[in-house]
Order: structure tokens, then C-alpha cells, then sequence
């Protein structure tokens, strides 16, 4: 069996707020994420398949990041459900926006994107974590449950 691991980035531009901070991150203030998926799989032998030679093409990793993450925040707002003031004044001002459980920390976010992406990956391959590329020099990792 020949495994490889394989993985594919997209960007999107989002704006948060982290009320608990000790910093600046306490405001409302904005990003341009790098969100990479890795994955795993075998790669495919099968003489003449369009997928010969590869775990899986990088246009369906692609895809699922740009419809399960992009398309639901780029330029819109990641706020937490306990910050009532924030979350009153994004919902009456943005109509791209995500509630989130925690406060949407990049850790939350890479959590948020793999949940997402693992339901929509082939049975055959298997996300094997999320990068989410907060600012050029800051990276979360998410790894899922172990």
C-alpha cells in the first residue's frame, strides 16, 4: 500500500475580537488567514484513472475549503455567543458572520474548519489536521479529537 500525505491552502480576510484579552486582540480588529488542509490517503494505482498516481486532487481539497470555510467567513466576522454586545452589533451591521462556542481564537478556528472539512472529504482520505495562519508569523494547529 502506497500512503501519502497531501495538502492544499486558500485565504480569506476575517475580523474577530477576543473580549477576554489582556491585549489588543480585545478589540475589533481583522485578518488575512492562510487555512491549510492536510490529508492522508493512498495514493491511487489504477491504470488510466483521472486520479493515478495522486491521494486525492488538489481542486476537491480546493473546493471544500472554499465552500465549507471561505465561503463562510471571508470578509465576514467570527464573534463568540457570550459576547452579547459584539454579537448584537455584528448581526445588525454584517450578513457573513459565525457565532462560535469559544472565543474564536485561531485554535478554534482551525477546530471550527476541521470539523467542517472532515465530513466532506472522500471516504478514502483523512484530514489529518488544519493550519490556520492567523498573521505571517502566527500558526494554530489542529490535530482533532485524540
Amino acid at each position: 500500500m502506497n500512503i501519502a500525505t497531501v495538502s492544499r491552502s486558500i485565504e480569506l480576510d476575517y475580523g474577530h475580537t477576543l473580549p477576554n484579552h489582556f491585549s489588543f486582540c480585545n478589540q475589533i480588529h481583522g485578518h488575512r488567514a492562510k487555512v491549510t488542509a492536510v490529508v492522508k490517503g493512498e495514493i491511487c494505482g489504477e491504470e488510466g484513472s483521472s486520479n493515478q498516481g495522486m491521494v486525492c486532487d488538489f481542486i476537491i481539497i480546493k473546493k471544500i475549503l472554499t465552500e465549507e470555510v471561505h465561503d463562510c467567513l471571508d470578509h465576514g466576522f467570527a464573534v463568540w455567543k457570550d459576547d452579547e454586545k459584539d454579537l448584537e452589533f455584528i448581526k445588525s451591521r454584517n450578513k457573513r458572520f459565525l457565532v462560535t462556542n469559544e472565543p474564536p481564537t485561531a485554535e478554534y478556528l482551525a477546530k471550527w474548519a476541521f470539523n467542517k472539512v472532515k465530513l466532506k472529504l472522500p471516504e478514502n482520505i483523512k484530514l489529518m489536521k488544519i493550519y490556520w495562519q492567523e498573521t505571517p508569523t502566527s500558526v494554530a494547529i489542529y490535530e482533532g479529537e485524540k
